[in-house]
C-alpha cells in the first residue's frame, strides 16, 4: 500500500454524501458558488501548493472538486498531515478573519477545481452581509466539531476501525445500492501520510491492510484497491445495520 485518494471521489464528485445531522441548515455547493460570486473554476493539477504555511494571508478558496491536504512543519523540521478537504469546504478562511499567518499548507492531492474569492470581497461581504457571515460561522463550526470527532475517533477506535472507516469515506455515496457493488479506489497518498491521518505507525498500518486483504474485505491489484463488498468496512452507521 503506497498512496490513498478515490477514484469514486473523481467520478461522482465529492459532495456525495447525505448531509450528517447538524449539516442539513449549511449551504449546498451551488449556493456557496452563488455566494461566494464564483463565475470561473479554476481546474488546479495534482501537487499544487494553494498557500504554504507561515505566509501573510493572501487568497481563501472554495473546493468545488477534488481533494486537498493539509500539512503543518513544527520547528524540529517534522511535518505532518492535519487533514484532507474535499468538496464544500473553504481553505484559508480562517487565516483571513484573524489576520494572522496560515497555520498549516494546503497542497492539492487530484486535479481539483476550486473558486479563488477576492480577499477585499470577502471581508466586504462578512461585515455588510448578514446571511453571508452566518453561513461562514456555520461552515467553520463544522469544521471544529469535525476535529472534535478526529481526535476522539484516534483515542477510541481501534487502528482497523479508524482504518476501515477512512476507505469507507473515500468510496460512500447516498445511493445504498452503489454500496453493494465492487468500487475500486486509486492511491495518491503515501503510506506513511495515511498511517499519520490515522494515527498508526506504517508498519502497524501494512499489517491491518494485509489483514483486511486475507479476509477478502480489499484486493490489491496494480496500485489499486478493490472493495467487493464496501459494506462490509466498518463505519460510524455500522451498527445500525439489520
Amino acid at each position: 500500500m503506497e498512496q490513498i485518494s478515490s477514484q469514486k471521489m473523481i467520478q461522482h464528485g465529492e459532495n456525495n454524501h447525505a448531509p450528517s445531522r447538524g449539516d442539513s441548515n449549511l449551504p449546498c455547493q451551488g449556493h456557496l458558488r452563488k455566494l461566494f460570486n464564483c463565475q470561473t473554476l479554476r481546474v488546479i493539477p495534482p501537487q499544487h501548493v494553494i498557500f504554504s504555511q507561515g505566509e501573510s494571508p493572501h487568497t481563501l478558496c472554495l473546493i468545488c472538486g477534488g481533494r486537498v491536504k493539509l500539512t503543518r512543519t513544527e520547528s524540529d523540521g517534522n511535518r505532518v498531515i492535519v487533514g484532507l478537504r474535499k468538496e464544500g469546504w473553504m481553505l484559508g478562511v480562517s487565516a483571513i478573519i484573524l489576520n494572522a499567518l496560515y497555520e498549516t499548507t494546503a497542497e492539492t492531492i487530484t486535479r481539483s477545481k476550486l473558486c479563488f474569492v477576492p480577499v477585499e470581497a470577502f471581508n466586504r461581504a462578512m461585515d455588510t452581509d448578514t446571511e453571508f457571515s452566518r453561513w461562514i460561522s456555520m461552515i467553520l463550526s463544522r469544521g471544529f466539531r469535525s476535529s472534535i470527532r478526529s481526535i476522539s475517533e484516534n483515542s477510541c477506535l481501534s487502528g482497523r476501525q479508524r482504518l476501515e472507516k477512512f476507505l469507507w469515506e473515500l468510496v460512500h455515496t447516498p445511493n445504498a445500492s452503489d454500496r453493494q457493488k465492487p468500487m475500486k479506489i486509486q492511491m495518491v497518498l503515501k503510506n506513511w501520510e495515511v498511517a499519520q491521518l490515522l494515527s498508526l505507525t506504517p508498519q502497524h498500518l501494512c499489517r491491518l491492510v494485509k489483514r483486511l486483504e486475507n479476509e477478502g474485505i480489499i484486493i490489491r491489484e496494480k496500485g489499486w484497491l478493490i472493495l467487493p463488498e464496501p459494506e462490509r468496512l466498518w463505519h460510524p452507521h455500522a451498527n445500525l445495520r439489520p
